[in-house]
């Protein structure tokens, strides 16, 4: 994605000239009084001298308040963490004079990004560069405001050019390959559902044949049929894909860890990279989660689910709402053969009420349980995990090297993403 901030346009810019320094001005002054007063050769000359240096250092500034203009690009409003951000930047100046120090100023604020630098740019002249950085916390960001400040060779006057466009960055949770982690499928499988004769939502076609006598009408697939002029028939993967409803435990009482290396953050990457994967395997994923706003995006396929589950991902923070209340809320709207990812860190045994309810209404469950003892938690995660593998829920114990987080670096960075793939994953239950 190309996004251009750019001042081509007078309308985009906020134009300032002031008198930054008083010296020269108050000298010239007092020069034209006392040669008024006691008129002296030596007075008129330092008068013309002075007088010409600030006439000179007026125009000049002038010129170059009218002549400067700036452009700002980037290639991508959308990122994860880990990723490069990088930026192109262009100073103009349309003048004839030399701007020997124009300063541009950026107000963004990008994490342990900052783009201010100085240059001298000659008249007639554009001076080009580029600025990147690493991506190192998700969240919605913003670049600009942007200004670029300059002044005649005296320092007498500065002039300012400012324009308040800004661009959204939304930067987003890594993604981890998880194919190690196996989750318990919906009543499609075999797992004592009752069996139906009705085609749910969910059901994948993979193709189409030719129709023959007995098959319903309800898989005719009419625009190959008119495409045609004979009948065809969608065909069906031989096991649908149950829709996954992915809990994601925000409340803040059970989350440990300091810095990046926190069990919200690690909970953040485990929803975006099972997101991503349901998105990849044609199946309908759904976000359940409440920080400071409530998340509630019910099972749907397609890229644009997916973008919405990023974007929620990248946003949500800590809130109050236990985990508890957070399946009790969702449990009477879930179907059948629907599969529950619970993705948390807590050990408090209440919890596991809500899930057996799921259970019992035949929703699968997989249970991510983040370990508070590696994140530098004082409560052991082996009483939950006995729990839930004598109920035959499945379950995986999740540990902090299931990612390794990027060397982030000020400018220029030579290194990117590193992952752990197959490590930080212990599996129990069935």
């Amino acid at each position: 994605m190309l996004y251009t901030l750019s001042m081509e346009t007078e309308i985009n810019f906020n134009r300032k000239f002031r008198l930054k320094n008083y010296t020269l001005p108050v000298v010239v002054i007092g020069l034209a009084i006392q040669q008024y007063f006691a008129p002296h050769r030596a007075w008129e000359i330092l008068l013309a001298a002075f007088g010409g240096a600030l006439m000179l250092s007026s125009i000049w500034a002038f010129v170059l308040w009218r002549g400067l203009s700036f452009r700002r690009e980037m290639r991508q409003g959308w990122a994860q963490v880990g990723d490069r951000f990088s930026e192109q930047f262009t100073i103009s100046n349309k003048s004839r004079f030399t701007a020997f120090a124009v300063e541009l100023v950026d107000h963004s604020n990008f994490p342990g990004y900052k783009s201010s630098v100085a240059w001298p740019v000659g008249g007639q002249f554009d001076k080009l560069w580029y600025m990147d950085n690493v991506c190192n916390k998700r969240g919605l960001y913003y670049v600009g405001p942007t200004e670029i400040r300059s002044g005649d060779p005296f320092g007498v006057f500065e002039i300012t050019v400012r324009s308040s466009l800004t661009k959204e960055i939304l930067v987003t949770p890594p993604i981890v390959p998880l194919q190690q982690i196996d989750i318990a499928s919906g009543d499609w499988h075999g797992n004592g559902g009752t069996k139906t004769k009705i085609f749910e939502r969910t059901v994948t076609s993979a193709s189409v044949r030719e129709y023959v006598p007995g098959d319903t009408m309800f898989t005719v697939h009419w625009l190959t049929s008119a495409r045609c002029d004979d009948l065809y028939v969608r065909t069906f993967d031989q096991h649908p894909s149950s829709d996954w409803w992915i809990f994601l435990d925000m409340d803040r009482y059970s989350q440990v860890g300091a810095g990046l290396d926190t069990t919200d953050e690690y909970a953040t990457i485990l929803a975006a990279s099972l997101a991503d994967r349901g998105y990849k395997e044609n199946r309908a994923v759904g976000l359940v989660g409440e920080g400071s706003k409530p998340i509630w995006l019910p099972p749907k396929t397609g890229m644009g689910q997916l973008t919405e589950i990023m974007y929620a991902l990248a946003l949500v923070n800590r809130g109050d709402k236990s985990l508890k209340a957070l399946l009790a809320k969702a449990q009477r709207l879930m179907e059948r053969k629907s599969s529950a990812i619970v993705i948390t860190p807590s050990v408090d045994p209440e919890w596991l009420s809500a899930l057996t309810a799921l259970k019992q209404r035949g929703v699968s469950t997989t249970v991510l349980l983040l370990d508070q003892e590696d994140f530098g938690g004082g409560q052991s995660s082996a009483p939950i995990l006995r729990q839930l593998n004598a109920w035959g829920i499945r379950n995986y114990l999740i540990k902090k090297n299931i990612y390794a987080w990027p060397k982030f670096q000020t400018n220029f960075p030579s290194q990117l993403t590193p992952l752990s793939t197959t490590a930080g994953i212990d599996q129990g239950g069935n």
